[in-house]
């Protein structure tokens, strides 16, 4: 850690100590436009379990509403298509049929839908789509709580979700606690630039609550920007 960012830090822990106080959430709801995810979704009809992760990745950073329900379905087995017309559909959990790129109820189920494959990789990346989701969900009070299980996990590979979940967020509230979980990932990210790590150190002084105490407590001492 360089002089500059220890200073910040060790100033910023003896004023929490000071202070012991954290902010509340006023969680008000937000709208979301419905995008596109008609070519995430023809991947699934590929067959192909890279084709399948990649049709996860997309849909991860989707604020279409549909996308949670494709990515519950492939994580369980449900979501199918048709070899012929490579048409992908949702399987409900009541025995129904849905279109998956649009929701709309199907009638006549095709005569040979295909499941869409999984394997280890596939669910992993289902893991992760559904907690990039999680960041998207039309309820605030829920995309808080995601960025708060990222503030505590500092996983770095929820960093793009974040980032999408940053640019379109408009309630106010959710917006500072995305930021402050990505403020936690850069703070422990020792390959991040200095100046990045100093202004994540702020937010994170800003949050001033006993989870930020402890993890400016644990920004290790020799870390350093690379």
């Amino acid at each position: 850690m360089t002089i500059s960012l220890m200073r910040l830090v060790l100033s910023a822990l003896l004023g929490l100590v000071l202070l012991g106080a954290g902010p509340g959430f006023v969680t008000e709801g937000r709208s979301q436009g419905a995008a596109d995810i008609a070519p995430a979704v023809a991947r699934f009809a590929a067959d192909s379990y890279s084709d399948t992760e990649a049709g996860l990745a997309a849909l991860a950073l989707s604020p279409n509403p549909q996308a949670a329900a494709i990515v519950d379905a492939v994580g369980d087995g449900r979501l199918m298509f048709d070899p012929a017309t490579k048409t992908v559909y949702v399987k409900t959990k009541a025995g129904g049929l849905t279109d998956a790129a649009t929701g709309a109820a199907v009638t006549t189920a095709p005569a040979d839908l295909k499941t869409v494959r999984l394997n280890n990789r596939v669910r992993r990346a289902v893991e992760a789509a559904a907690g990039a989701l999680a960041l998207a969900s039309p309820d605030a009070a829920k995309r808080i709580d995601a960025a708060g299980a990222v503030f505590k996990s500092r996983d770095v590979a929820a960093l793009p979700a974040l980032d999408a979940a940053i640019a379109r967020e408009r309630d106010t509230d959710v917006k500072a606690a995305l930021a402050q979980a990505r403020a936690a990932i850069i703070l422990t990210k020792v390959d991040a630039p200095e100046a990045e790590r100093i202004a994540a150190t702020k937010l994170i002084v800003d949050r001033g609550d006993q989870e930020a105490l402890a993890l400016l407590a644990g920004v290790p001492a020799d870390a350093s920007p690379a």
